[in-house]
């Protein structure tokens, strides 16, 4: 047995945990050795390679928990179904919702691909997860396939690279690519689960969604190569890619990622949803496991193949109700037999609800909130509760900190537990987190004090003497700091108003704590900041107002509104108290 060569493999990252330890217990075997035998042997080989002791210890659980199951009658581990496993579901019209789960998925997605190195890695290439043709929980319909087997005497499968409940991702060889000279011939193929071959117009309906899927062209989407059988067996086929997935990347960063990195993702993950909802496809298991980071950052959504093509659903229904009943009804709908993730499902898919856009959406913004915080949005008791559960309880998530507020509001609204709450495409959430544009420089000084007199009056509290101070009229000395406000001017004059508030209170630091500035100029320089800190103070204030803002709307005001009051500029403190009141009693009524 070859031990050194496999965790070599896995040091590189070719080998996940669980293909390693399948190689090994399937090597041991061809030397007569026990899975046990196998762990004894570990540590000695883990040496000679020089192995990381987590490393060491997350492949002996891996090889552990391989036991002595042989690989073709391997089924799921009797464990507590993840919290984001992904379930197979087949909802009769008043079935119990607790008898609808059959297959979880572990809680590392088995559906993503990760394979680190190799030319190619970001070709177009997906996984269409959806029905199978198997009768038993067997990976592949065809008893013994694994590593080693040869399908459609094209694709020589050489390492389990995950599994979940959909089915089992293998890296392997294309011999076409081979006999072509390709110089990447690895591919990675998908075998699908033979829990579909209770449901026979699965396939069918597979393969259809597989051919709609082809046609998403966008580099956020990972498109399909092919879809295809091998007598019984279902399969896919994908392009290798480099990097992790994105519920791999949360678990590594507990407390959320940096701003800069978490927005960047968010935005393509929208881009990537935007193209798709155009194109009339819904994803209807979007989740962050079905999402690919690549290591030159770009963005992969994968499995598009089980997304129901909204622009089809209108459209069949019609021709179904017109013939009476005899339309066209074998498309793979996940609203009768689907995956969906109970996690990140919104409560309308959980209802048996046909999949739209806007149920991405939820995903969207589920999935955003994890890369913004480490948490989901809806953990409780340390389990992530699906939408129509924390709506019953009335769970909300705790507000956003430090994120951009545009990006506060668009996952506020996409978190709705109902659809006519939330975006009603990933268009719309898209445009939500835009910033605004930077319009050129056409108030200033004087203009820019008058303007904002006159749209409300709001500055009539000042002494008249404090009107007469200009931003023009400041020293040189304060030249950063007139900087810095003509900065937060063009910001407050694009509606950005948190980066207008950050502008002010850097021009506001710059002056008091520069020796060079005299203390009457200080105290000119905070009347001509305190006017502007108030515009952004009187923004929150109106926004408070409108009708129908919900819970964690107000919450991300609130708190908003109290780091304005704790800080020590503007005016306005009696009017935030006051707002601040009002917003504790409209919590109250919504609890």
């Amino acid at each position: 047995m070859n031990l050194e060569a496999i965790l070599k493999d896995y040091q590189r990252g070719d080998l996940t945990e669980a293909a390693a330890a399948d190689d090994i217990i399937r090597q041991g075997r061809q030397a007569g050795l026990s899975p046990t035998d196998c762990l004894e042997k570990l540590g000695a080989a883990a040496t000679a390679v020089d192995l990381q002791p987590d490393a060491h210890r997350r492949l002996e659980a891996a090889l552990a928990a391989s036991g002595d199951e042989d690989e073709s009658t391997r089924v799921g581990p009797a464990t507590p179904i993840a919290d984001d496993a992904t379930e197979i579901t087949r909802s009769e019209p008043d079935a119990d919702a607790a008898t609808q789960i059959t297959r979880p998925e572990p809680a590392d997605d088995a559906t993503v691909m990760t394979r680190p190195g190799g030319h190619g890695a970001d070709d177009a290439a997906t996984q269409i997860t959806a029905a199978d043709a198997g009768g038993s929980s067997a990976p592949a319909s065809r008893p013994g396939i694994g590593v080693g087997s040869v399908i459609k005497e094209r694709f020589v499968l050489e390492a389990m690279l995950g599994k979940g409940g959909m089915g089992a991702v293998y890296r392997a060889r294309d011999l076409r690519r081979e006999e072509a000279g390709d110089r990447e011939v690895h591919v990675a193929v998908k075998l699908l689960n033979d829990d579909f071959q209770r449901h026979p117009d699965a396939a069918v309906s597979l393969q259809r969604e597989a051919k709609k899927a082809q046609t998403l062209a966008h580099p956020n989407i990972v498109t399909v190569y092919d879809f295809d059988r091998d007598g019984a067996t279902l399969f896919l086929s994908m392009a290798y890619l480099q990097g992790q997935p994105l519920d791999a990347l949360i678990r590594s960063n507990p407390s959320g990622l940096s701003i800069e990195q978490a927005t960047d993702i968010v935005e393509q993950m929208a881009r990537g949803l935007t193209y798709a909802h155009e194109k009339g496809f819904a994803h209807a298991d979007f989740k962050p496991g079905n999402v690919f980071l690549s290591s030159n950052g770009n963005v992969r959504i994968l499995d598009f193949g089980i997304a129901r093509a909204a622009a089809e659903v209108g459209k069949n229904e019609a021709a179904d109700a017109e013939n009476g009943g005899s339309g066209e009804q074998t498309r793979f709908d996940p609203t009768t037999l689907g995956a969906i993730t109970p996690a990140y499902a919104s409560a309308e898919m959980l209802e048996g609800t046909a999949p739209e856009a806007a149920d991405d959406v939820f995903a969207l913004a589920c999935t955003a909130y994890e890369l913004f915080t480490g948490r989901h949005p809806f953990l409780h008791d340390g389990r992530k509760l699906p939408a129509n559960e924390a709506e019953k309880i009335n769970l909300r998530p705790a507000p956003l900190k430090n994120v951009p507020r545009r990006y506060q509001k668009a996952v506020a609204r996409g978190l709705a537990f109902r659809r006519g709450q939330r975006f009603t495409h990933a268009g719309e959430f898209l445009e939500a987190i835009q910033p605004p544009s930077r319009v050129k420089r056409v108030l200033g000084g004087v203009a820019v004090v008058l303007a904002l007199v006159a749209a409300g009056g709001l500055y009539m509290s000042y002494e008249q003497s404090d009107l007469a101070v200009t931003l023009e009229g400041l020293s040189a000395d304060l030249s950063e700091s007139k900087t810095l406000i003509r900065e937060g001017d063009e910001f407050l004059q694009a509606g950005d108003v948190e980066q207008a508030h950050k502008a002010y209170a850097q021009a506001w630091d710059s002056g008091r704590l520069s020796p060079n500035v005299a203390e009457r100029e200080r105290s000119r320089l905070k009347v001509v900041v305190d006017r502007r800190v108030n515009a952004v103070i009187q923004r929150f204030l109106d926004e408070a107002e409108q009708p129908g803002t919900d819970p964690f709307g107000l919450e991300v005001l609130r708190m908003s509104l109290e780091s304005l009051r704790d800080s020590d500029l503007g005016t306005l403190d009696p009017q935030i108290g006051d707002t601040l009141t009002e917003i504790d009693r409209r919590l109250a009524e919504e609890s």
